[in-house]
């Protein structure tokens, strides 16, 4: 009866230390994509301030579209920067997930 109650408290604690791991996984990626969001809203909003300025100084509607383009194209730059680092945020998260998975289901 002893051995069944010590095993029972190591599965338990097995099973906690596995889920703190977890969440700190969780948490860590979380915060990273956190930061990348609140980097994207910054570049959103320096692009609207940008396309104010060059609205008011422009000098006619072609100086406003070619502006405007070029708005375009460094915010698509910034945009497709930040997909690819939150992706790699989610692929670090992944591979420390299933490396926990296994290192639980070998032990």
């Amino acid at each position: 009866m002893k051995e069944m109650i010590e095993l029972m408290n190591k599965m338990t604690q097995d099973a906690f230390e596995n889920s703190r791991r977890l969440a700190e996984i969780n948490q860590s990626a979380m915060e990273k994509l956190m930061a990348q969001q609140v980097a994207l809203m910054d570049a959103w909003v320096e692009t609207g301030v940008k396309n104010l300025e060059l609205v008011g100084k422009a000098k006619g509607y072609q100086d406003v579209v070619a502006g405007q383009a070029e708005l375009a194209r460094e915010y698509g730059q910034k945009l497709m920067a930040g997909g690819k680092s939150c992706a790699e945020v989610l692929t670090e998260a992944r591979e420390a997930t299933v490396k926990l998975v296994d290192t639980a289901i070998k032990s």
